[in-house]
């Protein structure tokens, strides 16, 4: 049994979005969906300016949310640690979307299911190594198996400056200089897992039932995300 574990090197990143394109047509996703996506960071002020690339996707949470708040049980986590999604069994009710917090699901209206990184669990499962890390022209991205002593992935989570994003299973080396904020924050359970959990679930099973109660409820999952945001950012200044 394998349990993986993903790293990636900012400090080596270049930006250039092969990783992005590699998913893309791995996943065979039109131009405008993107399950990897990279963004640029930049502290200070010139001429003491520094940069770094982050790449926004899923990082497969140790806990998914997503997963709690699916009401049929698609979106599942794997023995191994990626979470995936099952489209025969998804019906584009879009909580996940809301309770992911990074931001990390897509939902495709013509196929009315959500979608994400699957980390190539098929890939992984067949002995090789996901599309994005293959392709990755720097080597800043790799994948391992934290219960192989004899994985490199233990050497390169150990060096300086590598940060574990907490409740997942992706590391990050940070550039010198470059703080903990630009990347994304510990996964714990959100708000709208918890209202889902306790309110909105119980509620839908018993006024609607089924898919159309989760259906009609994924509105207010929305909007108790839209307010925990807001409220977050008010508190910010």
């Amino acid at each position: 049994m394998a349990r993986y574990a993903c790293f990636m090197d900012l400090s080596i990143c270049a930006g250039c979005e092969s990783c992005t394109v590699a998913c893309q047509n791995k996943n065979d996703l039109t131009a405008d969906i993107a399950f990897t996506k990279i963004h640029r960071y930049q502290e200070g002020t010139f001429p003491n300016l520094k940069s770094t690339f982050v790449p926004n996707q899923c990082l497969h949470c140790d806990n998914p949310p997503c997963a709690d708040v699916c009401p049929t049980g698609a979106t599942y986590k794997t023995a191994e640690g990626p979470v995936q999604v099952n489209d025969k069994q998804c019906i584009g009710c879009k909580y996940c979307i809301a309770a992911c917090p990074f931001g990390a699901r897509t939902y495709d209206a013509k196929a009315h299911v959500v979608k994400k990184c699957s980390e190539c669990y098929d890939r992984l499962q067949a002995g090789k190594t996901p599309a994005c890390v293959q392709t990755c022209i720097t080597g800043a991205r790799q994948v391992g198996n934290l219960d192989d002593a004899n994985d490199p992935i233990h050497k390169v989570i150990a060096q300086p400056n590598t940060v574990k994003v907490g409740g997942t299973n992706f590391y990050f080396k940070l550039p010198e200089g470059i703080a903990r904020t630009v990347l994304p924050a510990d996964s714990k359970e959100s708000a709208v897992t918890y209202a889902w959990q306790s309110i909105l679930q119980p509620f839908g099973q018993m006024a609607l039932g089924g898919a159309a109660g989760a259906v009609l409820l994924s509105a207010a999952a929305f909007v108790v995300k839209s307010v925990k945001k807001e409220g977050d950012e008010h508190g910010d200044h």
